[in-house]
């Protein structure tokens, strides 16, 4: 994997990797991380992908990984800028940079979510969403919902007021956020139509209505973040991209649990990554 350091439109540095195979380059990937991963994470898939002739880009939002600042607490980095900054970025490096077309966007969770705020994506052919689902904590089942329900109204704020950011670190949840970062994902977590009134705001208008990119979204029956409500809800964002919703199965696959985010893991090379690849 080749480092890389981008500067976004505002002058913000993001550090990627890009991975490029040495015969027979079949096509060009992002992997667009979830919340509060970090791009590493996402390693063993990449290169899974690059020994099968996938030129691999993955990259650190600003606030995560390599592309946080040395003190979050000072930082005023907002969840939305990962779409309409960062992504942006890397899009622009594979197409203006590298020439690059014809590129399959693979985004986990807000990695598929946020993909309205692309400004070249007339050159994604399609967008693979990975337990891309409306947050709304409503919508989650039991006992989750209370997990969440304590995170949004009494972790979340606590952290807020005695760190002065979100340690999620120290709950599990992996990366640590910037403020304005946790706060706008709870806001967006706590309305029904999620993210709906930001975008009615930012683009006056309440859905991604300029993509029209193929999208599939795939999501884990052990996941009750993508569950067969907020799934669907979530690809209303999209009215005008042809959108087909895969729901795996995964006793079919393992007796191990999958969740949101265990796909990308190693162990699941054999059983879980060729159905993934079946869809690239």
């Amino acid at each position: 994997m080749e480092k890389l350091m981008l500067k976004a439109s505002d002058g913000y540095v993001l550090h990627g990797l890009l991975g490029i195979p040495e015969t027979d380059v079949r096509g060009t990937v992002v992997i667009s991380s979830a919340t509060c991963i970090k791009k590493e994470y996402y390693l063993n898939f990449a290169n899974y992908l690059v020994k099968g002739g996938y030129t691999v880009l993955l990259f650190d939002y600003r606030g995560i990984g390599e592309s946080a600042p040395p003190d979050l607490k000072q930082s005023a980095i907002f969840l939305h800028e990962w779409g309409t900054l960062d992504m942006n970025t890397m899009l622009n490096y594979l197409v203006e940079e590298r020439g690059c077309r014809d590129i399959v966007w693979i985004g986990h969770s807000i990695g598929a979510q946020l993909v309205g705020f692309l400004d070249q994506h007339q050159h994604i052919k399609q967008i693979i969403a990975i337990n891309a689902a409306l947050g709304y904590w409503r919508y989650f089942p039991y006992p989750m919902k209370a997990v969440i329900w304590l995170l949004w109204f009494v972790i979340g704020p606590l952290m807020i007021r005695y760190y002065g950011y979100g340690q999620m670190k120290k709950i599990g949840w992996g990366e640590n956020l910037p403020p304005n970062a946790l706060l706008e994902w709870r806001s967006w977590c706590l309305s029904k139509n999620y993210y709906g009134g930001f975008i009615a705001r930012h683009l006056k208008t309440d859905r991604f209505y300029k993509i029209k990119t193929p999208i599939t979204a795939i999501y884990f029956s052990d996941d009750y973040i993508a569950n067969d409500k907020t799934v669907s809800l979530m690809m209303n964002f999209f009215p005008n991209a042809p959108t087909r919703i895969l729901k795996i199965d995964t006793t079919r696959y393992t007796r191990l649990k999958v969740g949101h985010s265990g796909v990308f893991r190693k162990r699941f090379e054999s059983s879980l990554w060729p159905v993934l690849l079946s869809h690239i």
